[in-house]
């Protein structure tokens, strides 16, 4: 039978089906991570972080093995166990198989902390520093073939060895994210000893123009990276920029390439690679799903008596790329300009731990706190708190939480997509107000159905709170009934949908 891949909105339909004998999903962090408790014993849980999330929601069921590394102590044991071949999923009601890989700490490090997350993460997200924080080139290089480069090759040799395992007429082959650009073309390079395989990746976060690639990493690896992508059948991305900015790219580093800009396609070698934007959304019916579970009931009756007259609210992660310090000095100057406001407009501020063993990381969560009691102490009185932060990882709670806000702060600096400006609205029941950044993936969908904000405008900001603060009710409703139908009718299911099309558009041209 073909492998199936649907969302959990709806039943298995031809419209989810990938019409290949064996799928196969590739990321950096699995579905599943293991950890050792104190008396050694091996426990899991489902993984964290928002790849993991989406691709669990979106495979309902499917018959699929799932290679990722192994991430953590208990990770690689399990692999250890395993003896480096795949083993059932304990997740309930998933289908899945895993195969864990093992690479030394020493380049899982460097491929994972210092040129995924300090290098890849903040160039693509427009934060890199050219004048501070890069090491020399050669360091560089040397830290990108012995991490990186090594890490890409274990998967690709992960995933070859499970293609011939199966010794299928036809493998779909599913890659996410910025960890694994190298792993197509190693593939492809293999693919006459592999069966026959489509492979398609898609990139959650924003990619840059070329020229933004050019001034910061030397030309070998903005050419390994740009190269190992065309390994794939398709590339997908979140916005139609961020695909432009790719074939763009591509015109100018590949001068025996053929590309056609309108047609998204790039033939090179005998291979054509299609680029696509495909926005990733949410499942509608989950998201209500769990605000209305007894769990999602006990959280909003936990958040209810700290909601103001009014309250704004923001639900992100603590990570630079988010913007959290604006959003709150934007509040400040709200309760500044318009006194009237103190005592009746609150902000609940619903903030997940990140990444907190880089030190980048550490700072930024220390100077938020420090603004949020800063604000709290200048503003504040015995019946009155202004700003309640929730700093911890709490999912349901957060979801609980968005039933309430008048107004939802989403001002990321740049984003992919950014989710939260979609969970809102679905599950809003207050007609609450969306307050977008320009520059956030979600803009392109619902620009139309929020208050647009320019990230580094503290001044816009605060203008914007009070616009949305302030509007007629009629207008309220109107945003705010706008943005949830965008949603609903581009969820999760759409987003899958339209990648199953052009995948199986690939397997019938083979």
């Amino acid at each position: 039978m073909p492998a199936q891949v649907s969302s959990p909105a709806s039943p298995q339909t031809s419209r989810h089906q990938i019409h290949a004998k064996n799928v196969i999903i590739a990321t950096n962090r699995g579905p599943v991570e293991y950890y050792l408790n104190k008396d050694r014993t091996l426990k899991y849980r489902r993984g964290a972080g928002g790849v993991v999330t989406a691709l669990i929601e979106a495979l309902h069921s499917t018959d699929a093995v799932w290679v990722a590394l192994a991430k953590t102590e208990g990770d690689r044991e399990v692999a250890k166990q395993a003896g480096d071949k795949r083993f059932q999923s304990p997740l309930p009601g998933k289908n899945l198989e895993l195969h864990y890989v093992n690479v030394p700490k020493s380049v899982y490090h460097n491929h994972y902390d210092v040129i995924s997350n300090q290098l890849l993460w903040f160039l693509q997200h427009y934060l890199l520093d050219a004048t501070s924080g890069l090491p020399p080139v050669e360091r560089l290089l040397s830290t990108w073939n012995h991490g990186y480069v090594r890490a890409n090759q274990a998967i690709a040799d992960a995933i070859c060895a499970e293609i011939e395992r199966e010794q299928s007429s036809s493998t779909a082959l599913l890659l996410h994210d910025y960890h694994l650009y190298l792993v197509p073309a190693m593939i492809r390079t293999r693919v006459r000893s592999c069966q026959p395989v489509v492979m398609q990746q898609f990139i959650h976060i924003p990619w840059p123009e070329l020229r933004y690639w050019q001034s910061h990493l030397p030309t070998d690896i903005t050419s390994a990276i740009f190269n190992g992508l065309l390994g794939n059948d398709i590339i997908g991305f979140q916005t139609r920029r961020d695909a432009l900015n790719f074939l763009e790219g591509a015109v100018a580093l590949f001068e025996d390439a053929n590309i056609s800009i309108d047609k998204g396609t790039i033939s090179r070698q005998g291979h054509t690679s299609v680029v696509r934007d495909y926005p990733i959304s949410i499942s509608v019916s989950e998201e209500r799903r769990l605000v209305q579970s007894q769990a999602g009931k006990r959280a909003a009756h936990h958040i209810q008596p700290l909601l103001g007259e009014q309250t704004i609210m923001r639900v992100d992660r603590i990570e630079p790329t988010k913007n959290i310090i604006v959003g709150f000095q934007a509040y400040e100057h709200l309760l500044k300009q318009h006194r009237e406001l103190q005592g009746k407009v609150n902000f609940l501020a619903f903030l997940v731990p990140s990444r907190e063993s880089l030190r980048v990381y550490q700072d930024y969560k220390a100077e938020i706190l420090k603004l949020v009691d800063d604000i709290n102490r200048q503003f504040g009185r015995k019946d009155w708190t202004p700003i309640h932060a929730f700093v911890e990882n709490d999912r349901t709670q957060a979801l609980a939480a968005l039933q309430f806000y008048d107004v939802l702060l989403v001002n990321p600096i740049i984003d992919g997509m950014n989710l939260v400006a979609k969970e809102g609205p679905v599950v809003n029941s207050r007609d609450g107000v969306l307050v977008l950044s320009r520059t956030s993936g979600a803009f392109q969908q619902l620009g139309d159905a929020s208050i647009p904000v320019s990230p580094a405008d503290t001044p816009e900001t605060v203008e914007a709170l009070y616009k949305a603060l302030t509007l007629p009710s009629e207008e309220r409703r109107r945003l705010s009934t706008l943005a949830r139908q965008q949603v609903e009718r581009d969820d999760l299911n759409s987003w899958i949908e339209q990648q199953v099309r052009d995948i199986n558009a690939v397997i019938r041209q083979r």
